[in-house]
């Protein structure tokens, strides 16, 4: 399997990776720093004999993730990446992300090399040619227990998303498989990302459909569950599932969940958090916010994300299908193995997510038309800037500007009562609101909601901005 990303080819190879002498370096996937253990790790130091063993141990740690590198000794090529992959357990302990930090932050270290930093008095560090050519084994496959077919995909992703996102002089990525039922998964998953990045046109008459369900199929990145980092009115979230149950707990005043959720970044455990009763949910408020609030994460996630940004402009004008057979609101209720999700006439859902994404696709898409900018201009921490004058001005006022009501209406309908909420219209301006949350936790309106809704206040404001100057 090859395909090219950018300057860059990308190779499937069935093989034994310590021999592979026509790269720059190899990735071991690191475990115990000494001789030993089983797999690809065992199978590199007894190549390269026990000096890679002694180097490796100057690290004292390498964390899950994380990467460093030594010399290669009697391997054949010139040094030796080292990364720690996850224990696979369910999935319950972030491995997806983890795993992909693994291809990350390798190829971080090739790239910066020699400019990478490792211990003091280290040889491997002398000045060279660089690293232009690495070559991966499959990480976390082994006696780690990853499912193959996750850590194929979630390896395909995150070398695209590096290669897309980061400057680099990396020409040629091997992935260099130990059998065929390996290299067989890495092709579909390289196959897969192919797909996503070629969406093909149908006939005139007809609008192309894409389904995705789970975070390491086809299209995953469109799943809330996908690791992508994003920031989001002063918060940091490890992905929009995350984002959208910190604020479902928030809104009704529960920060001790909200506190629990932002403590792990697993998507099941913070759904699970986030599902369970409390006294104080109710869900006629949470249904007449959700679609806003749930909207503002996923455009972070793929603003603030270059390489997922591209699969989603990718599919153009195509409908865009969550295929949960078990959600009805969030997807369409139909699973992707049955052909019925490819017939419109019998989706059974709303497909929020999915009608939240081509929104999200259409304004990146006017953003950067209007910015005349290769990548839309989202400042994460806009909300920190001083008064503007919209935001001087009384949410009673402001919402009365179409592009303004649904920022505005998605925070009054948490105010739990008439007389409150006419107050937050007419009372004072939103930056006297905010004042007031700063002081005395907003004089009786919720704090959970309202700098988010700055927050989109002001990325409204930078756009209709550019269209005037346009």
């Amino acid at each position: 399997m090859k395909i090219k990303i950018g300057r860059t080819v990308i190779r499937t190879v069935q093989g034994d990776i310590t021999k592979a002498d026509f790269v720059d370096a190899i990735v071991n996937s690191a475990g115990n720093p000494s001789e030993g253990g089983s797999g690809v790790n065992n199978a590199i130091h007894k190549a390269a004999g026990p000096g890679l063993a002694a180097e490796y141990k100057k690290y004292k740690e390498c964390k899950t993730g994380e990467a460093v590198i030594t010399r290669a000794y009697r391997l054949p090529c010139k040094k030796v990446i080292h990364t720690k992959g996850p224990v696979w357990a369910g999935g319950n302990k972030n491995e997806i992300k983890l795993l992909a930090d693994c291809y990350k932050n390798s190829l971080l270290i090739a790239r910066d090399y020699p400019e990478y930093i490792g211990p003091p008095k280290n040889p491997a560090f002398e000045l060279g040619p660089g690293i232009r050519r690495i070559a991966f084994p499959s990480i976390s496959t082994g006696i780690h227990g990853c499912p193959l077919n996750k850590a194929a995909y979630t390896a395909a992703h995150a070398i695209y998303d590096f290669l897309t996102e980061k400057s680099h002089n990396i020409d040629e990525i091997y992935l260099i498989l130990f059998d065929h039922d390996t290299k067989e998964a890495y092709d579909k998953a390289f196959s897969m990302l192919s797909a996503e990045l070629n969406q093909k046109e149908c006939a005139d008459d007809q609008i192309p459909i894409i389904g995705f369900y789970h975070e390491y199929e086809t299209y995953g990145c469109f799943c809330n569950w996908y690791p992508a980092d994003f920031d989001y009115a002063g918060k940091h979230f490890a992905n929009s599932e995350q984002f959208m149950m910190y604020h479902k707990v928030m809104m009704f005043g529960r920060e001790d969940l909200a506190e629990k959720i932002m403590q792990t970044s697993d998507p099941k455990q913070c759904k699970a958090i986030a599902g369970q009763p409390f006294p104080e949910f109710k869900s006629e408020t949470w249904e007449a916010t959700c679609y806003t609030i749930v909207k503002r994460g996923v455009k972070a996630k793929f603003s603030q994300n270059i390489g997922i940004m591209n699969v989603l402009l990718h599919t153009k004008d195509a409908l865009l299908a969550e295929c949960s057979p078990i959600d009805p609101k969030w997807g369409i209720g139909i699973a992707l193995d049955d052909h019925d999700w490819m017939d419109v006439s019998k989706w059974k859902g709303k497909n929020f997510l999915g009608r939240i994404l081509m929104e999200v696709r259409e304004e990146l898409r006017q953003e950067m038309k209007l910015a005349g900018k290769k990548y839309p201009m989202m400042h994460s921490k806009m909300y920190l800037a001083k008064p503007f004058r919209e935001w001087e001005s009384t949410a009673g006022v402001l919402m009365r500007i179409p592009q303004y009501y649904s920022a505005i209406h998605a925070y009054a309908d948490t105010i739990p009562t008439s007389k409150d909420r006419d107050r937050f219209y007419n009372e004072c301006s939103l930056y006297e609101w905010e004042i007031a949350m700063k002081i005395n936790n907003g004089s009786g309106l919720p704090l959970a909601g309202f700098f988010e809704m700055k927050q989109e206040v002001y990325e409204i404001r930078w756009m209709l901005r550019i269209v005037e100057k346009g």
